[in-house]
């Protein structure tokens, strides 16, 4: 049975317009262990899988902002990797209130709130991710020198590779100092995907 839920056409959006996502329309709201602890019970989480260019993919918001949004063709893992993430969160499947919430952070809203829970070091790699403009790469040094932390490379990539909010957080964009593409969560072949499809659409 295929989804009702698609991604396909708000990732057009996305391409059509290059900073709709990585300039001036991200705010991140971020929460550490201690404090997410405080306000799990409360959290309600709306989540929808479906397809997307890149492959099928699980999207999830809260009333804070998008939270979740991996790729993967096994529906009961991402949701059971979406509950993990964010435990003893309510969690809800509702595609139609998924579509809304695109229609009206890229539409409507223009901008969008990304919301994670992780420490100042995790947080300040994923800001980081965002100054990575649609169709070019940068590596894990260059990641490392713009938070001002160039010995901790490895401590980046880890980072990098804990982020839960595929492509608005654009982790495909990172790869080795040798120009090598590797070390993708989703899988290396999408990541090649997506930065070939990027510099097609950027030249």
């Amino acid at each position: 049975m295929e989804n009702d839920f698609s991604l396909d056409g708000s990732l057009e959006l996305i391409q059509s317009n290059s900073t709709l996502l990585y300039d001036l329309y991200v705010n991140f709201i971020e929460v550490d262990q201690k404090e997410y602890k405080k306000l799990a019970k409360d959290l309600e989480i709306f989540y929808g899988y479906g397809h997307t260019p890149f492959g099928d993919a699980l999207l999830a918001f809260s009333t804070k902002g998008m939270c979740f949004l991996a790729f993967g063709d096994d529906e009961e893992k991402l949701h059971s990797e979406l509950k993990g993430t964010w435990k003893n969160a309510k969690v809800t499947k509702d595609d139609e209130k998924v579509k809304e919430y695109l229609k009206n952070i890229l539409i409507n809203e223009k901008k969008v709130d990304i919301f994670v829970k992780g420490t100042n070091f995790q947080v300040n790699v994923w800001k980081a991710l965002l100054n990575i403009e649609y169709g070019c790469v940068a590596t894990y040094q260059d990641i490392a020198d713009c938070i001002c932390k160039p010995k901790a490379v490895r401590a980046v990539a880890n980072a990098i590779g804990s982020n839960n909010i595929a492509y608005f957080i654009p982790c495909h964009r990172v790869i080795a100092k040798s120009g090598a593409i590797s070390g993708y969560r989703w899988g290396v072949d999408r990541k090649k995907i997506l930065l070939a499809y990027e510099a097609s659409k950027s030249e």
